[in-house]
């Protein structure tokens, strides 16, 4: 007998659940659901009311469920905007990458390179924030050729869809490059040419001024220029990524730098990458050469 009422029970249940659902689904059609969705979502909700007065003019039986879903859906969006913004030192809202290359021989000649690049990346509104960093060491037979680190910071603000101001301070040292130590700081404005699927290209340009320390034991020397750089990605397909971005520097001291890159992704976050910088400082010290290039084959892993 228990057993017949539980069954019995069960089935009511079950029977009730499917009423309700088949009722609410008589109610609201999927295609209105979607179109409040959409309405919602799209410039903060502002075309909600409307779009939900539309839908009960073309189906005015449903008004009761219609009015409560929108209800819903103005309270989600409530407690969406009342969420914390993440802190700037947060990890929350940043993206990055790692990238790793490291090289080894031994026999008739010995040589030991390493490699380390990150950089992060974050969009906040207007603001674009991204800070990056490497260091490269290199030895020949024991003896030490190449060591050089830097760290940057760039930030841009976009005035329009058009127009954005870009700002970037950095610091470089290197033991064996053309200068010992620097630090470069510019401010300018940045227009993207083009912006597609396939296709970025964006230039930017402005004054800057750079501190450089040529020698070890010298001071730094200030020296006001006029920068120009050109940045370009292009996807070549699902797993193939080329970037290059450029920079000239005229004025007091004439420098160029390029960056090229080659990504092609493995599965999942890693990838494998391919750069090769190019650095030429026209006022070097006499015992140093005035062009720099690396190149590099590693590992990168996105988060």
């Amino acid at each position: 007998m228990t057993s017949t009422i539980k069954t019995t029970a069960a089935a009511a249940v079950i029977s009730f659940l499917l009423s309700f659902f088949s009722h609410v689904q008589a109610q609201i059609s999927p295609d209105i659901v979607k179109l409040l969705i959409v309405a919602s979502e799209k410039d903060g909700g502002s075309s909600l009311d409307l779009v939900a007065e539309l839908a009960i003019a073309a189906d005015p039986a449903a008004i009761k469920d219609i009015q409560a879903y929108v209800a819903e859906l103005k309270q989600n969006a409530v407690e969406k905007i009342a969420e914390p913004t993440p802190g700037y030192f947060s990890l929350q809202g940043w993206e990055g990458e790692v990238e790793l290359n490291f090289l080894r021989s031994s026999g008739n000649t010995s040589q030991e390179s390493l490699g380390l690049a990150g950089k992060l990346h974050r969009d906040a509104g207007q603001f674009h924030h991204t800070i990056d960093g490497f260091f490269d060491l290199n030895k020949n037979d024991g003896a030490k050729d190449k060591q050089r680190w830097g760290l940057g910071y760039k930030l841009d603000y976009d005035f329009s869809d058009k127009i954005y101001l870009t700002s970037f301070i950095g610091y470089e040292n290197d033991q064996f490059g053309a200068f010992r130590e620097r630090v470069t700081t510019s401010l300018g404005i940045g227009y993207p040419i083009i912006h597609n699927d396939s296709y970025s290209w964006k230039v930017e340009g402005g004054p800057s001024v750079l501190f450089t320390k040529d020698l070890p034991g010298e001071g730094f020397n200030t020296s006001f220029n006029a920068f120009a750089s050109s940045i370009f990605d292009w996807t070549i397909n699902e797993r193939s990524d080329l970037g290059n971005v450029t920079i000239f520097y005229y004025g007091d001291k004439n420098v160029i730098e390029s960056k090229t890159d080659l990504t092609v992704r493995i599965n999942g976050s890693l990838s494998s990458k391919f750069s090769y910088d190019i650095k030429y400082d026209q006022d070097a010290p006499l015992d140093r050469n005035k062009t720099d290039t690396v190149a590099r084959a590693g590992l990168q892993y996105d988060f």
